[in-house]
């Protein structure tokens, strides 16, 4: 992973490794406690039918799961100093069902100085296999110089 640096240029792209939405991913994330009676809880992230049920056509993965993979990317970009005092604002704006592979993108929109680091604002994107986003938004962290 290239982790951003203080020449790194605006129009840089930067990808996370792919994660396919398994079923045991969906119930990990969203079936609740593991020792819980009934395990995994029924929810649209859980069950067809009760996705159906809601109006949904699939069971499909919470939209803080996914976003969990633009974090890690971040992180692996800006170290854990992002989480002192990165900025992250998304959008979801497609389902994700059980069987796709997301790759978390940013791609570097700006740099400019701000006292002793500079500040990078990048464009931030999750898309599946089909290359359809399903999040998008802004990000910005900051590298010391």
């Amino acid at each position: 992973m290239t982790i951003i640096t203080k020449e790194t240029p605006v129009g840089q792209e930067f990808s996370g490794k792919p994660k396919k939405i398994t079923w045991e991913r969906l119930w990990t994330f969203s079936g609740g406690p593991f020792a819980a009676s009934g395990w995994p809880k029924k929810n649209i992230h859980t069950d067809i039918d009760f996705a159906k049920n809601a109006g949904l056509p699939t069971a499909c993965a919470s939209g803080t799961q996914y976003q969990g993979y633009v974090i890690q990317l971040l992180i692996d970009l800006f170290g854990e100093e992002w989480l002192k005092n990165g900025k992250m604002n998304v959008k979801f704006i497609k389902l994700v069902p059980e069987g796709d592979t997301l790759i978390a993108k940013a791609k570097v929109q700006s740099k400019e100085e701000d006292g002793s680091a500079v500040k990078y604002t990048l464009d931030i994107w999750c898309e599946n296999q089909n290359g359809d986003k399903v999040l998008v938004g802004t990000a910005s962290g900051l590298v010391k110089k």
